[in-house]
């Protein structure tokens, strides 16, 4: 009489690697949403009184060909925006006044300096390079070299656990 022996189904391979990916995808993911927020969150200054050109970001309100500014002149009804020194980024001249809005003490139409030139008695804040805020000598005195400054909440640091 023949013997029947009972064989075990056939074991499973084992997904090592499916389960290293799993939690890895997932703290990427988390990471990913925590960190792109507050990345987007920070305005980052220009890093110099220079202005910086892209063929990334090409301004659409630049005249064809150029004109009166070279290839820096704007169409009709469009003004360059006078961030910072060099700033000729064309936009409308609302978007130019808040820019100016923004630093209420430049002088008027510029000066020596160009368009970032402060009215008498200030000066610039210079909290980091191509920082041409204008604020009062004590203003920039107590600011300086303290750098762009980013609030990461509250420290847990010395906090008994």
């Amino acid at each position: 009489m023949p013997r029947i022996v009972p064989t075990m189904p056939a074991a499973r391979p084992k997904h090592r690697i499916a389960r290293f990916v799993m939690p890895v995808a997932s703290a990427a993911v988390i990471c990913g949403a925590v960190a792109l927020p507050a990345a987007a969150a920070i305005d980052h200054p220009p890093t110099s009184a220079v202005a910086v050109r892209s063929d990334v970001d090409p301004n659409p309100h630049r005249q064809p060909g150029g004109g009166a500014y070279g290839t820096d002149t704007c169409k009709p009804g469009y003004v360059w925006r006078e961030r910072w020194e060099g700033d000729t980024y064309c936009v409308p001249p609302s978007a130019r006044d808040w820019e100016r809005a923004r630093n209420p003490h430049r002088q008027p139409g510029g000066g020596a300096y160009g368009p970032s030139t402060c009215m008498p008695g200030y000066v610039w804040r210079e909290q980091w390079e191509g920082d041409v805020k204008c604020v009062t000598p004590e203003e920039r005195d107590r600011v300086r070299g303290q750098g762009r400054i980013i609030d990461n909440g509250p420290s847990t640091s010395g906090v008994p656990g």
